[in-house]
């Protein structure tokens, strides 16, 4: 006596392999390239301190008093949209007129850098010479409201470069850089 069909078969089905070469194959390839086309950003810290000696209630006389030598001579690097100055308290010299060029299409300010540092350098030596007890570290970089920041990263990167390592920002209207260029500001 046979059996009667069933419809099923005694032997298993066997499902097919996969074959994950082709897709290995794409990782090898595509891995390298995206490393390749990565951009690997360097971060940067600035450090920044409130400016001492401004206030609106009238401490700062005491804090002005208060302060070392070295704040006292403390130099400044002055950024408008039309000028770039440099001072101390005892007033500011100009140094270069600002530039107009274009950049991907548009047209940005910005400034001739090799006056600022031929300028820079004159100014750090001058202070040295004159207050040899004195190591002077910092400077304020002193701006209007709209200045570029690669204008202010570059006049922070010239200022390191002569030797001031511990640079200030300080962003004020463009009334207040315009008194602090008459030597009337702080």
């Amino acid at each position: 006596m046979a059996k009667a069909v069933s419809g099923r078969s005694r032997t298993g089905k066997h499902l097919e392999e996969i074959d994950l070469l082709p897709i290995m194959n794409l990782f090898c390839c595509i891995i390298p390239f995206l490393l390749m086309s990565a951009s690997f950003l360097e971060v940067v810290v600035i450090e920044m301190a409130q400016t001492e000696g401004i206030s609106t209630s009238g401490a700062g006389a005491t804090a002005n008093l208060m302060r070392s030598e070295e704040d006292r001579l403390q130099p400044k690097i002055i950024i408008t949209d039309e000028e770039l100055f440099i001072g101390t308290v005892s007033g500011s010299a100009h140094v270069c007129y600002a530039l107009e060029t274009e950049l991907n299409g548009e047209m940005i300010i910005t400034f001739p850098w090799d006056s600022l540092t031929v300028a820079i350098t004159e100014v750090h030596d001058i202070l040295t010479e004159a207050y040899p007890q004195i190591e002077f570290h910092k400077i304020t970089i002193l701006t209007v409201e709209e200045t570029r920041y690669d204008n202010i990263i570059q006049a922070i990167d010239i200022a390191i470069a002569a030797g001031f390592d511990q640079p200030g920002l300080q962003v004020a209207p463009t009334a207040s850089v315009t008194s602090a260029m008459r030597g009337g500001g702080n």
